[in-house]
C-alpha cells in the first residue's frame, strides 16, 4: 500500500474532469450569458447582478448518456434542455460530434428568481449541480417553506446520484433530472439555483454555506433553523445491522470514515489516514470505511496497510446508494472525515461529526451544527478557498494537499488531534 503504483488513485475521481478552454466572449452571447457572470464577487447581492451561468440548449439529435455511473438518461433531439455551462461543454461535442447548440431563447429571458415570495398555491423549481452537501445546505430552507406555504409545490432538480436522498425529504414534492426539460423551467412560478454563491462568492470565506444559502432565498433563517433533517430507511437500517454483527461490531460502537472528498484538492493523503486510524485503532476504536461500490478493492488493500487491520472494515461493497450511507450513518457513534458529505449526513442525523479540513476552514461548513468539531490546517497557503475538480496546486507527485499533513507532522500533534477527537465523542 505504501508504494506509488498501489496508492495512487484511490480516492481521486473516478471520472477524468476534462480541460475546457473559457468560452469566448461571442460564445458566451450565444448563450445569453456575458463575462460579467464568470468574475468573482464579494458580495452574494453583487452576485445577484448577472443571470446565473445556465444554458438551455437545443438537441441537434437523440442521445444518451450515463451521468456518475448512476443512470441511464436520454435527451431528445430538437427538445430543449435547461442545464450548467459545464455540462453543456462536457455534452456539446463528444468524439467531434455536435449534439447540442445554445437555444433561441436564454435562461435570463426566463429566470425568475425566489427571494422570499409568498408561495401559497405557487410551484417553485430548485435546482443544485453541487454534491451531498450542497443540497443538504439548501434543505432546511425547504423545510421552512413547506410548514409555511403548504399549498406550494418544492420540484428539486439534481444529479441522479444523490436522488435516493432527496426523495426521502417531505418538503420535497417531486425530484428531477439533471438536465431537465424546458418546460419543467417555465411551469415553475420561481427558481432558485445556487450557482456562484460559494464557487464565486467572497463572503463564502467566512460566512456558513447554511447562511449563505438562505439568504440567497431571501429567508436569513436564524442558525437553530439551519440544522438539516432526514431519517433512513428502516429496512436498511437492519440491513446494515446485520453486516455489522457478522463483522461483531455493535451499533453505536464504531467511527465511520470517508477519507475521500469530492474533490482531489479536498483530500487528504493515505499516508495521512494510516496514521488516523492506526492511533484510533491503537485507543480500541473500530474503524468502518465507506465509500462507493467502486473502491472496494482499493479500499482492501488500504486496509491491509494498517497496524491492526483487523480492527478497521470495508463497507463501500455495501454502499449501493446514499441511502445506504445514511442507515449506516445512523448506527455509528461519530463520523471522521475529510471535508466531505459524511459530516453534513451525520449532523442530518443527530450524529456527531468530526472534521478535518484545510483549502477550507471548519467554521463555513459545520458551525451550525450542535453536535459537530474540527480542526484546521495551518500552512501559509491554507486556507485557500480554491474549489477545483484539480489536485491542489502545491502537491507533490500524489496529488494530495500538503496542507492536512501539518495536522499531524509530529506526534505530538497527532496525539493531540486524537484527543481532541475523544473530547467530542465523549
Amino acid at each position: 500500500m505504501r508504494t506509488e503504483k498501489a496508492t495512487r488513485g484511490i480516492w481521486a475521481e473516478d471520472v477524468a474532469q476534462k480541460d475546457f478552454k473559457p468560452p469566448s466572449p461571442t460564445s458566451l452571447r450565444e448563450m445569453g450569458l456575458t463575462m460579467n457572470g464568470m468574475q468573482f464577487v464579494q458580495t452574494i447581492d453583487s452576485l445577484r447582478e448577472n443571470p446565473p451561468n445556465i444554458i438551455i440548449a437545443e438537441c441537434q439529435k437523440d442521445f444518451s448518456f450515463i451521468q456518475n455511473y448512476f443512470k441511464k438518461q436520454s435527451l431528445k433531439k430538437n427538445a430543449k434542455y435547461v442545464m450548467g455551462l459545464g455540462v453543456f461543454q462536457q455534452l456539446e461535442r463528444p468524439k467531434g460530434k455536435k449534439l447540442l447548440k445554445p437555444a433561441s431563447v436564454k435562461f435570463k429571458k426566463l429566470y425568475n428568481p425566489y427571494i422570499g415570495q409568498d408561495l401559497t398555491d405557487k410551484t417553485i423549481l430548485v435546482f443544485r449541480t453541487g454534491g451531498i452537501g450542497d443540497l443538504l445546505f439548501i434543505q432546511p430552507n425547504l423545510i421552512y417553506l413547506k410548514e409555511k406555504y403548504p399549498t406550494c409545490t418544492i420540484n428539486f432538480a439534481c444529479g441522479p446520484q444523490y436522488q435516493s436522498m432527496v426523495e426521502t425529504w417531505d418538503c420535497v414534492d417531486e425530484v428531477v433530472d439533471l438536465p431537465f426539460s424546458l418546460t419543467r423551467l417555465t411551469d415553475a412560478d420561481y427558481h432558485v439555483l445556487f450557482e456562484g454563491v460559494i464557487e464565486r462568492c467572497k463572503e463564502a470565506e467566512t460566512v456558513n454555506a447554511f447562511n449563505l444559502f438562505s439568504r440567497w432565498m431571501g429567508l436569513d433563517l436564524p442558525n437553530e433553523l439551519l440544522i438539516p433533517k432526514q431519517e433512513p430507511d428502516q429496512d436498511l437500517v437492519d440491513k446494515c445491522k446485520e453486516i455489522l454483527h457478522g463483522w461483531y461490531v455493535d451499533e453505536g460502537s464504531f467511527i465511520l470514515m470517508q477519507l475521500r472528498a469530492s474533490s482531489p484538492i479536498r483530500t487528504p493523503s493515505h499516508e495521512f489516514w494510516e496514521e488516523i486510524i492506526n492511533e484510533l485503532n491503537e485507543r480500541g476504536y473500530k474503524v468502518l470505511l465507506t465509500d462507493s461500490p467502486r473502491q472496494k478493492d482499493k479500499v482492501d488493500v488500504f486496509i491491509k496497510s494498517l497496524k491492526k487491520p483487523e480492527m478497521t472494515f470495508n463497507f463501500c461493497q455495501y454502499s449501493e446508494s446514499i441511502a445506504h450511507t445514511i442507515a449506516l450513518t445512523k448506527l455509528s457513534r461519530c463520523v471522521l472525515a475529510t471535508d466531505s458529505a459524511l459530516n453534513h449526513i451525520a449532523a442530518s442525523l443527530d450524529v456527531h461529526c468530526f472534521g478535518i479540513y484545510g483549502p477550507f476552514p471548519g467554521h463555513i461548513r459545520l458551525s451550525t451544527y450542535p453536535k459537530a468539531a474540527w480542526v484546521d490546517a495551518k500552512r501559509e497557503c491554507a486556507p485557500c478557498y480554491i474549489h477545483s475538480p484539480k489536485p491542489c496546486p502545491k502537491a507533490s507527485y500524489d496529488g494530495y494537499s500538503p496542507c492536512y499533513n501539518e495536522l499531524i507532522d509530529t506526534p505530538e500533534k497527532l496525539k493531540n488531534l486524537i484527543d481532541k477527537f475523544e473530547d467530542h465523542i465523549k
